[in-house]
Order: structure tokens, then C-alpha cells, then sequence
């Protein structure tokens, strides 16, 4: 038992992180989640069973908790990132409100993502999974996970070379 909420705490912000973003940046929902994924791991009824690695399998319940919020208040899709609040903290300088405005746009291309393009990338570039590891978690499989990633990726370049080249003509033309 010591083990395992040395685990849990070890992981905590990360699984924050991955609750919010299976509960659209709610942060009361990512909450609730979070506790249920706990107390279903503390109580025994999730168990790990090491057919993958721990946070793979924490992921997983996380996200099912989440979806089981989703069913019972009756939303609508997942809407992911765009929903999260900006950062607080103003840029200053040129450098600063160019890089503002990079982040926002991948945001924004990342937001017009499908629900589970947004996920395999949520997982493998801010959580550090692997694309297998993502498959467990999102209850997929490897061949699937793989599929959305790749289109993920290539959405993401076209959404983002376009905006590139709509930004610098805007830029130039003025």
C-alpha cells in the first residue's frame, strides 16, 4: 500500500496534467476524475496486473473515470486544449509575444485536432509515452494509435505551415 501512494504521489501532477486535458481543461471535472482513479486504485476495484507499465495503466483508468463523469453529466465531445486558461503572465518584449503567439497557434491547431488525434499527441509529447503505451491507455490498438498519430503529426505541420504563411504575408504586407 505504501508503494503504491508512493507511486500515486510520485505521478500526481502528471496525472493532473492528463485529467484535465480527458475532461476539456475542466479543472472541478479533472479533479473528481483524479480522485476516483485514486480511490478505485486505493479501494482495489482497478488493479494492476504489469500487462503494461504503471503509468500506462494509471492513464487508462484516469481517462475511463473521466469518460464515466462525461456519460453521467451528459457532455458533449471532448474539446481539449482550447479550453484550458492561457498562462497568467503577460510576454514582454518581441521576442516574447512571437513566442505567445507560436503557442497560441498550436493550440489552436491542436484544438481542430479529432478527439483522438489530440490524445496519442497529449500522451506521447507532453507525458513522454510511448505510441504503445498510448494505445493501452486510450483502450485502442497499436495499429490504431499509430494511425492517428501519424495523421495527428501531419495535420499539425499543414495547419501550422499554412498559418506560418498566412502570418508572414500579413506580417510583410504591412
Amino acid at each position: 500500500m505504501v508503494e503504491l501512494e508512493d507511486k500515486l504521489q510520485r505521478l500526481h501532477a502528471a496525472n493532473f496534467q492528463w485529467a484535465l486535458h480527458c475532461t476539456g481543461g475542466r479543472r472541478e471535472d479533472a479533479e473528481d476524475a483524479l480522485q476516483q482513479a485514486y480511490e478505485a486504485l486505493l479501494d482495489g476495484s482497478a488493479s494492476f496486473e504489469g500487462r503494461s507499465n504503471f503509468k500506462s495503466f494509471l492513464f487508462g483508468v484516469i481517462r475511463n473515470k473521466a469518460r464515466s463523469l462525461r456519460r453521467r453529466k451528459k457532455w458533449g465531445r471532448l474539446v481539449g486544449l482550447d479550453r484550458i486558461d492561457p498562462p497568467a503572465v503577460a510576454p514582454t518584449g518581441s521576442d516574447e509575444l512571437e513566442r505567445g503567439e507560436r503557442q497560441a497557434a498550436v493550440r489552436q491547431a491542436i484544438a481542430h485536432l479529432s478527439p483522438r488525434q489530440r490524445d496519442v499527441l497529449e500522451l506521447v509529447f507532453y507525458h513522454e509515452l510511448t505510441v504503445e503505451e498510448a494505445a493501452v491507455v486510450m483502450g485502442v490498438r497499436l495499429g490504431t494509435a499509430r494511425t492517428h498519430y501519424k495523421r495527428a503529426k501531419s495535420a499539425l505541420q499543414k495547419q501550422l505551415m499554412d498559418g506560418e504563411l498566412q502570418w508572414q504575408e500579413t506580417t510583410i504586407g504591412s
